[in-house]
C-alpha cells in the first residue's frame, strides 16, 4: 500500500486561523522526500549511509494539537458503532454522526446542495438532503448497480457520472433525481483493485483501473493495461490510458491550477531496494516493509508513468519531491525502466495508509480555516504490524510553486490502542455550510466534522 520512511518530520501549521496551535514533531500521514537515484541503465550506486532505521515515534501527523472530541448524535440518527467513541480533531472543532449509510464509500455534493453517497457492493447511490438542525432526509438516487463507487458531476452540474464495477455510467441530474442512464464505457475488468473512482473535467472522464495483483510487471503490458488512470470522453469516444504505473489510484480530484491529482495505494512486501552497507538488497523484511513504499500523492499529466512495480518512490530524505529507485526484483539494473526519468512524486503519505478519498479545499468555505490544499481520507492498513491507522490528512497548497506540501492529520481516533478499529475513514468532502463530511464504510456512517467558522 503506501509508505513512510523512518524519518521524523515536523508537521507544519496550516496557513490560517485553525493553527494558531502549537505544532508537534511527529511522523506522518505524509511521509519522506527525495534522494538521488542511479542513472537509468546502471545498477543502483553503493551507499555509504546506513539503511533507514525503524521509526522511533508512532505514525502520527498532526495539525497543531488534535484533541479528543466525543462523537455526538444528530437528532434521529443512530450512532451505531460510534456510540461512546471519540475522534481526535483540531481544538474547537465538533464531531457528529450526521447520517447512517451502511457501507458508505465515495461522496459528492450536488449542485442543489445534497450529498450523494455510494455504498459499494450494496449497489446503490443514496441521496442525503440536509435538514437544518437535524438528520438529513435520506433516499435512494440509484440502485441495482454492481459496485457503486465513484461519483462526479460535470461543471454545469447537469450530468452525474458513476463508476460501477465494469462500467462508467452518465445520468441527467436535476432536483434530487437521476434519469436517462447511458453507458460511457463498458467491459472494464473488476478483479483485484478494480473499483472505479471517477473525476470529470470538461468533456473528459478520468477513472481508476488499479492493478489486479500486488506486484506483477506483466500487468503493464496487458490488454487492457492495468494499474492506470484511464480517460474517456463523455460520449464514450477517445478511450485511452492517461497515466500508467499507478498501482491503485483510487483517490482523484483537481487542484487549484486545474491539474488532476491522485493518491495511490502502493504495493506490499517491497524488497529492500538499496545497495548499501546493510547488505540486504532484495530482501523482504518486516522492519522495512512496515514503512515502505510511501503512498503517492501527486499530479498527473497526460502520458505520465508512476513506475509501479519497476520503480519505487525513494523517501529516505524527506516527505516531498520524491525521486525513484529501481525495484530490486523487477528492475535491479534499471534496464526495464529508467527510474531517473520519472517526474518526482510530490508528497509521500505513510506506507499502507490506503488513501481512498481526495478533496481539494480551494473553492470551499473550509479554506478560510484550513487554507487551500488537499484533504485525504485514508482507510488504514490491512497487514502492517502494528496497523497504520485510518485518518483524514491535509496537505497545504503552495500557490507560488503550484505544489502540495507535507501532510498533517486533521482527524484520527478510529483505531483502538490494540490496533482494532471501530471505524475507517473513506471520503472527506466539504459541504455548503463549510463543515467536513466524512464517510466511514466500517461503521456505516457519515460524520459532520465542523471547524469553528
Amino acid at each position: 500500500m503506501g509508505d513512510t520512511t523512518g524519518t521524523v518530520i515536523t508537521a507544519r501549521a496550516c496557513s490560517r486561523a485553525l493553527i494558531a496551535l502549537a505544532v508537534t514533531v511527529l511522523v506522518a500521514c505524509a511521509s519522506p522526500a527525495p534522494e538521488p537515484t542511479a542513472t537509468a541503465s546502471e545498477p543502483v550506486a553503493a551507499e555509504t549511509s546506513p539503511p533507514p532505521s525503524p521509526r522511533e515515534t508512532p505514525a502520527a501527523l498532526q495539525i497543531g494539537e488534535l484533541v479528543s472530541v466525543p462523537v455526538g448524535m444528530t437528532d434521529g440518527v443512530d450512532p451505531g458503532a460510534a456510540a461512546g467513541k471519540s475522534l481526535n480533531v483540531p481544538e474547537g472543532w465538533s464531531v457528529d454522526v450526521w447520517a447512517n449509510v451502511p457501507g458508505a464509500r465515495l461522496a459528492a455534493w450536488t449542485p442543489d446542495g445534497r450529498l450523494l453517497v455510494s455504498n459499494g457492493s450494496g449497489g446503490a447511490v443514496l441521496v442525503l438532503t440536509p435538514d437544518a438542525g437535524g438528520a438529513p432526509a435520506s433516499g435512494v438516487l440509484l440502485e441495482g448497480l454492481a459496485s457503486a463507487q465513484g461519483l462526479a458531476f460535470t461543471e454545469d452540474g447537469e450530468t452525474l457520472v458513476v463508476g460501477d464495477a465494469t462500467r462508467l455510467i452518465a445520468y441527467d441530474y436535476a432536483d434530487g433525481t437521476a434519469t436517462s442512464p447511458r453507458v460511457i464505457l463498458d467491459g472494464l475488468p473488476a478483479q483485484g483493485h478494480g473499483a472505479k473512482a471517477v473525476a470529470v473535467q470538461g468533456d473528459t472522464v478520468y477513472y481508476s483501473l488499479g492493478s489486479r495483483s500486488n506486484r506483477d510487471p506483466g500487468e503493464r503490458d496487458g490488454d487492457p493495461e492495468r494499474a492506470v488512470i484511464g480517460a474517456v470522453q463523455l460520449d464514450g469516444t477517445r478511450t485511452r490510458v492517461f497515466a500508467s504505473g499507478v498501482r491503485n489510484g483510487f483517490a482523484l480530484d483537481f487542484a487549484p491550477d486545474g491539474s488532476l491529482f491522485v493518491a495511490v495505494n502502493q504495493m506490499d512486501n517491497l524488497p529492500y531496494p538499496y545497495r548499501d552497507d546493510a547488505g540486504r538488497f532484495g530482501e523482504v523484511f518486516q522492519e522495512f516493509v512496515n514503512d515502505h513504499p510511501v503512498e503517492q500523492l501527486t499530479r498527473l499529466t497526460d502520458g505520465i508513468d508512476l513506475g509501479w512495480p519497476l520503480c519505487v518512490p525513494d523517501s529516505r530524505e524527506g516527505v516531498t519531491d520524491l525521486p525513484y529507485v529501481p525495484d530490486a526484483e523487477f528492475n535491479a539494473d534499471g534496464a526495464a525502466l529508467d527510474c531517473s526519468s520519472l517526474p518526482a512524486t510530490q508528497v509521500g503519505l505513510p506506507a499502507h495508509s490506503a488513501p481512498l478519498g481526495l478533496t481539494f479545499t480551494h473553492d470551499t468555505a473550509i479554506a478560510d480555516v484550513l487554507g487551500s490544499g488537499a484533504l485525504v481520507g485514508a482507510h488504514g492498513s490491512w497487514n502492517r504490524t502494528p496497523p497504520q491507522e485510518p485518518c483524514v490528512a491535509f496537505a497545504p497548497w503552495d500557490e507560488a510553486t503550484q505544489t502540495l506540501g507535507e501532510a498533517q492529520y486533521v482527524v484520527t481516533g478510529f483505531q483502538n490502542a490494540d490496533g482494532s478499529r471501530w471505524g475507517r475513514a473513506v471520503m472527506p468532502t466539504v459541504g455548503p455550510d463549510g463543515a467536513l463530511y466524512l464517510t466511514d464504510d466500517a461503521a456505516g456512517l457519515v460524520y459532520r466534522i465542523a471547524p469553528p467558522l
